[in-house]
Order: C-alpha cells, then structure tokens, then sequence
C-alpha cells in the first residue's frame, strides 16, 4: 500500500470505529451512490445513518500478483477504469457502473465471466469488516475469522461492512470480439451454451431470449484489435445489436458496462429519448442517473392528486437453476409472464467453492436467468404476481434466487433456503445485540 493511501484508510477506520461504538442505535449504511438494492416498497426501519461515503478509495495494485487493495464503496466504473490502464480487470464486474466493491461481494454480483471465475466474491482474498460493535476485523478463507469470510456473500451487510478488500485481477485487452449466433429453438440454444463455456478461447458467455423461436448466444473474447469499434452511448442500444450482425467490437470498458447506458433496456424509445441519447452529457448517460431521475418523477407524480396507477410494477429479479433444469425454467417464465418485447437475460455459472449463505454446489453448472424491466400487472393477482410465480418455480427446480430486490418467503421458507441456522451462529458471534437488521428483515420484510 502507498503510504497516503493507508495513512488516509487508517484515519477513516478509526474514525468510524468511534463513531459506531458510541452509538447504540440500530443502524444502517448511508452512502452518495446510488442503491442497487430494488425493494418493490419502502423500508419501514428507522436507524441511524451510518456514513461510510468515504470509504470510495483505490489504496494500491500488484500488478505481478495480480491483485488491488481497494476501499468497500469504490465503484466499479472506477476500478476498471483504473486497472485497465495496468491491463488488468477484476475476474468478475457487474455491468453497472456504480456497484460498489463491497456491495456486490455481500451480494451475489455475477456476470458474463462466471462461468470461468464464479461470483464477484469469489475474487476475493481478504476483508476488512466493520462489525455492527465498531470493531473492526480482517478476514480471510483460512484466518481466525474464516467462518465471517465464508458468510459475507449474501449477508448484504447484516454482518457487517467491508471497508476495505483485495480483490483477484486477470489479464485484459483493450477490445471484446462479441459473436452472436441466433437459436430458433432453446434446446439447441442451451446446448451451444453449455459447450461453449467449455471452449478456452470464450472469455464471455450471454444469451438473450426474445420469444419462444428467438434466442440469440453471445460469446465473446478479448482481442488487441478492433475492426471497428460500435458506440453504445449515443449510436446504439447495446441489445438490440446481436440482432442487428453477427459480430460486435466494443472497447473492453464499454463491453463490461454494456448495459449501463440503458439501465438495459429501460429507458424508453421516444423522440425525446432518442434526443437524449444523442445529445445528453456523458455524465448523465449512466444508469445512476435514470435511476435517480425515474425514482424522483415517481415519487413527485404520486403525491399530484389526479395522478392514477399507471399499471406498471418492478420485476427485477435474478434466478440460478442447477443446468438440468434451465430449460424448465426459462421456458416457464417465456409461457407465464409477459414482457411485451424485452428480452430475458441468461448466463451460466460455475462457482468453485459454495458460501455459507447461498448454498449452491461448487464445480456444478448453473444457469442464471434474469428479468430487468417494468411489466403490466396481472388482472385479479396479487401484486408483483410474476415474481411470485417465478420465485416459486425456481425453488421449486432447486434452486435460489438473489436478494437484491424484493421476495415474498415466509421466514421459514426464508432459512430453509438460505442456510438460516448457519447465519443466526453468525449472527449471535458477530452481531449479538442486533444493531444490524437480520438478514430475513432487510431481504423480505424491508428493514
């Protein structure tokens, strides 16, 4: 570490450590990000404000090691803008910019690469943890705080939060070579895919599912040199190119954050939009601000007293499914929920090691299947209807889904699937006096 940079985090931690022990209150993170978490209600909890804003610093990189200390709100728009100039990039970065480093480790961050590397914190090698009593621990898979180490993912900060974390690197070039090969059935779709996360050349594996005769695999790879080079912010809307040909350069930075410019596909297709896209600074051209602009206009057209319920509900969720039963799933959710138009998203995986509180079996393939957009409620159903059924569906097939966005289990439901006894041991050793929400609260009933 450089010595500004470790002077800088040791003041911050010590700082923060004083602050927390002296406040008995239960409490919660306060950053200037925007969330990632996509509750379909607002939480009911009142805490504190814990500011860790701070904490959005690079500290150093080994390039021969492979290796960058980095602080837990560092985005990833500014780790991979960093690394690239060293020619490396994390082994996993989620595709919008403003996940931060310790966000998507106490997630499950995924990508295009887990089929190779495994989830976000499977790149991880150690942890400096703010547990909820203002101590602070550094955690390893081997160290005294092993079983902390092993229960940060899907813990979403209820354990504590990172501050600080070393992360694995991998070689990177400038471009991604993206080919996309359109499938008329899923069978043979599927099939492609799971070959192709066996072929060395493939860096990126992705599929794209429009209809049950329009499916579109992505695989892709990074190269020295480009052809040409597609512009995703102002010419393009990134999904809709595998339709367009067969083969896509985009530099390796806009290939990563390829669905950031769009939010994936939710900005809307009006003229004005269009103007927008052309036109609006680059610094607006970024998933942050969509989400910050949609989350204001709705918040200020719902308290106009003529405004009426436009229809519309979230459904922005992810599944994992052991791979024999991908094609069940997927062509479950293509028969039972409508998206008028808009693609599903799928990816495998393969992680090689199974945390403590997201039990899917290492060195086994899954597939991932996502859903990022806004659907028309369903007649004479419950609200969020689809993601009950799809929730229920995916269980159902033995798998789990994230808890990023909102979930509707009964508490026992709940720790049955994510290891509940495991995570309260966790929980009385770590958080004893229940200054952090439990996990249950924060994922389904929105502390």
């Amino acid at each position: 570490m450089t010595t500004d940079a470790l002077a800088d985090f040791t003041a911050k931690k010590q700082k923060v450590h004083r602050e927390l022990a002296d406040n008995t209150r239960p409490f919660a993170l306060r950053k200037r990000t925007i969330s990632n978490l996509f509750r379909y209600s607002p939480r009911g909890r009142a805490v504190s404000g814990l500011d860790l804003a701070g904490f959005n610093r690079i500290i150093a990189i080994d390039t021969e090691a492979r290796t960058i200390d980095v602080e837990g709100l560092t985005t990833y728009e500014h780790v991979v803008a960093y690394t690239l100039a060293h020619g490396l990039v994390p082994l996993v970065s989620p595709e919008l910019k403003h996940i931060t480093v310790g966000g998507a480790t106490v997630g499950i961050g995924i990508e295009s690469s887990c089929f190779r590397h495994g989830f976000v914190h499977d790149g991880l090698l150690e942890a400096e943890v703010l547990l909820p009593d203002g101590r602070v621990v550094m955690c390893t898979a081997d160290n005294e705080y092993a079983d902390l180490f092993h229960g940060l993912p899907n813990s979403y900060g209820t354990l504590g939060y990172i501050l600080r974390a070393k992360i694995k690197l991998m070689p990177a070039k400038p471009f991604v070579h993206l080919h996309s090969t359109r499938f008329s059935d899923l069978a043979s779709f599927l099939d492609a895919m799971a070959r192709a996360t066996q072929d060395a050349a493939v860096d990126f594996i992705e599929g794209l599912c429009f209809t049950p005769q329009r499916f579109h695999l992505m695989t892709a790879k990074m190269v020295d040199r480009a052809e040409r080079v597609e512009d995703i912010v102002r010419d393009h809307i990134f999904y809709k190119l595998p339709a367009e040909r067969a083969d896509v350069f985009l530099t390796t930075q806009d290939y990563i954050f390829r669905y950031d410019p769009e939010w994936f596909w939710n900005i809307p297709e009006t003229w004005t939009y269009r103007l927008f896209r052309r036109y609006a600074p680059r610094s607006m051209r970024n998933s942050g601000f969509y989400t910050r602009y949609t989350r204001t206009k709705n918040a200020l057209l719902a308290k106009l007293p003529w405004h009426r319920d436009d229809g519309l509900e979230p459904l922005i969720q992810d599944w994992e499914v052991p791979w024999d039963k991908a094609h069940e799933l997927i062509e479950y959710g293509m028969r039972e929920v409508v998206l008028d138009g808009k693609p599903w998203v799928v990816a495998p995986i393969r992680t090689p090691r199974t945390p403590t509180l997201y039990p899917i079996a290492a060195d086994t393939l899954y597939l991932n299947l996502g859903c990022y957009c806004q659907v028309r409620k369903v007649p004479g159903r419950p609200n969020y209807w689809y993601t009950r059924i799809m929730d229920q569906k995916c269980f159902d097939l033995s798998g789990i889904k994230m808890l990023y966005s909102s979930s509707f289990l009964s508490r026992e439901a709940f720790d049955a699937a994510y290891n509940g006894p495991a995570y309260m041991q966790l929980k009385d050793k770590y958080d004893p006096t229940r200054r952090a929400p439990a996990l249950f609260d924060k994922a389904v009933a929105r502390a």
